[in-house]
């Protein structure tokens, strides 16, 4: 998604009533989020959907990152478990045991 550009990219909520597809058009065409304000203040963002789509390929990124870095530390730390006893919990859960 491209970085927002704050002289181009603010306009006013009335403008989605108004302009509903220019505002949608800008969103497309720039690749960058439509922030709507109300009384100076942003109140919504507009993407288009590629953009929403970066988004949440971004963030699901970032949670695998995290996760494996978690992971990085517990080995780093000592709280691993042997992959045997990983295996044996499996199936004694999948057999209904606790």
């Amino acid at each position: 998604m491209a970085r927002l550009k704050l002289s181009e990219d603010l306009r006013p909520l009335s403008d989605l009533k108004t302009q509903t597809s220019e505002v949608i058009q800008q969103a497309q065409e720039s690749g960058r989020p439509v922030v709507l304000t109300r009384h100076g203040r942003g109140v919504a963002v507009v993407l288009s959907i590629e953009a929403f789509e970066d988004l949440q390929s971004s963030a699901e990124r970032l949670q695998l990152q995290r996760a494996v870095e978690e992971a990085e530390q517990d080995i780093a730390e000592g709280r691993w478990v042997e992959h045997s006893e990983v295996m044996e919990k499996l199936k004694r859960w999948s057999a209904g045991e606790p």
